[in-house]
């Protein structure tokens, strides 16, 4: 029993992200507590920067995680599994080490040129975005060293993101989510003491950058030690595979765009609010922003675990075993999303009061709306990584529509609803297009209708999330 536990992707991931929450109740009342609102902004912003990684990423994450995974499984070839009987699925399961050393070879060149481009990405756009922020810091020569610091290790962070996406090809996620419980534990009692005894934005940020790269050490020795060593075998340089890249560029380069689309967008709008808003509501939008986010990841960890195990399904063609892996993934996601959401909804305005926060938390209108957002665009992202298991890319297109829909109401709407103009924007794309564009491609794949699938993953969760709705416009 302890051994299934501790071999379990999806509960070392809870695990994992349930330790990073502890953030939520150890180091955010701490920030909130000693920081004023000009250092509160800078300490979110520089996330929000950060995860706009996954632009100079493109795609190349998830993709290279997805072909490692069907190379892994035994794949002949990179392709798109739909068809039965495809020749390029695989025969007996054992690994193909020649198309596996292809992929590390391209991943680490490309990689390189990636971190590169990130570089001066984030030099230049984030350095300007850095200006007016910076200015409403307490020290703001210790900001402006607290950003090269982040940039610096931003890069380096980036590279190491290879190691990372072999890790999760060869399915690997319940040994890494062990290790990275101790570096998240390391990193939140760091942060706490920190806050406790020297309380500044630059001592904040050095003991987090310090944790960023054991992070990136950390992926590296396990991605050396895995699996007898697999990896210093198939990590042999060889010459650039210009046919190789090809196949690898089709689904990435759509995946980026809908990176882009979807996840960017959304940071950028508030790295453009940060321009413009007083730190008190900027303060106030970044820390609903930081913590819907971290709901959403902690609520991913039983369906996102299992991405390469849907992956090397695929190249079996077991859809069986697929559908009943998918629903019984998306219904706890589903579950832990909806729970956390309303515990937020319901604590965060006396908590803050408690700690005599200098910065409130947005009305709960706003809030509503945010979740709601949220959770559609989880239902459409859920159902779009079912499809990608298949390796035919459609996200460009689902992300790429919902993301102009979202722009152009939003900034329609900006002038005359504010702030909530995002969330209504999300909502307008998400459910003008993406959750059912994603959802019947998702259906189609593993042959299931909408009303026999949904009712056993998604009824109830939409329902409590109905009951949360109407009973905040009643009693509010």
């Amino acid at each position: 029993m302890l051994n299934r536990i501790w071999n379990s992707p999806t509960l070392m991931t809870w695990l994992s992200y349930s330790t990073k929450t502890l953030t939520l109740f150890g180091v955010l009342p701490l920030i909130l507590k000693h920081f004023a609102p000009g250092d509160i902004v800078l300490w979110y912003l520089f996330s929000t920067i950060i995860s706009l990684q996954t632009i100079a990423d493109f795609g190349f994450r998830q993709t290279f995680s997805r072909v490692i995974s069907y190379a892994y499984g035994g794949a002949r070839d990179i392709g798109v599994f739909l068809e039965t009987g495809s020749d390029i699925s695989a025969e007996e399961g054992t690994p193909n080490i020649s198309l596996l050393t292809q992929i590390v070879s391209t991943m680490r060149y490309i990689y390189l040129w990636l971190s590169v481009v990130l570089l001066f990405g984030l030099g230049i756009f984030g350095t300007w975005a850095m200006i007016k922020p910076v200015n409403g810091a307490m020290h703001i020569n210790q900001a402006w060293y607290s950003w090269v610091i982040v940039l610096a290790v931003s890069c380096l962070s980036f590279y190491s993101k290879l190691y990372m996406n072999f890790l999760e090809g060869l399915y690997k996620i319940a040994m890494v989510r062990r290790v990275e419980t101790l570096t998240s534990t390391g990193s939140i009692i760091s942060s706490i003491i920190i806050l406790l005894i020297s309380p500044s934005l630059l001592n904040l940020v050095i003991v987090n950058q310090f944790w960023v790269l054991v992070v990136s050490l950390r992926d590296w020795y396990l991605c050396k030690k895995t699996e007898n060593r697999i990896y210093e075998t198939v990590s042999v340089k060889q010459p650039f595979n210009k046919e190789l890249f090809r196949k690898i560029w089709q689904p990435a380069w759509r995946s980026g765009i809908s990176g882009f689309m979807s996840a960017g967008l959304t940071n950028i709008t508030g790295v453009i609010y940060a321009q413009f808003g007083s730190a008190e509501s900027v303060a106030a939008y970044l820390l609903a922003f930081r913590i819907i986010n971290q709901v959403r990841d902690v609520s991913m960890a039983p369906f996102y675990s299992k991405l390469p195990l849907l992956a090397m399904l695929r190249v079996k063609n077991d859809l069986t075993t697929l559908v009943k892996v998918v629903k019984r993934g998306m219904l706890l996601s589903h579950a832990v999303y909806v729970a956390g959401f309303i515990l937020v909804g319901a604590l965060s305005g006396v908590l803050l009061k408690a700690i005599h926060s200098e910065v409130h938390f947005v009305s709960q209108g706003l809030w509503l709306l945010l979740g709601i957002a949220y959770f559609v665009h989880r239902y459409g992202a859920m159902h779009i990584q079912v499809y990608l298991s298949t390796n035919h890319i459609i996200s460009h297109i689902a992300d790429g529509v919902s993301g102009t829909l979202y722009v152009i109401s939003t900034l329609i709407l900006m002038h005359y609803v504010g702030l909530y103009a995002v969330p209504i924007g999300m909502l307008v794309g998400y459910l003008g297009f993406y959750a059912w564009y994603a959802a019947k491609y998702s259906y189609r794949s593993m042959n299931v209708s909408f009303w026999w699938f949904e009712k056993q993953t998604s009824l109830f969760p939409v329902l409590a999330m109905v009951v949360y709705s109407v009973v905040y416009l009643n009693f509010a």
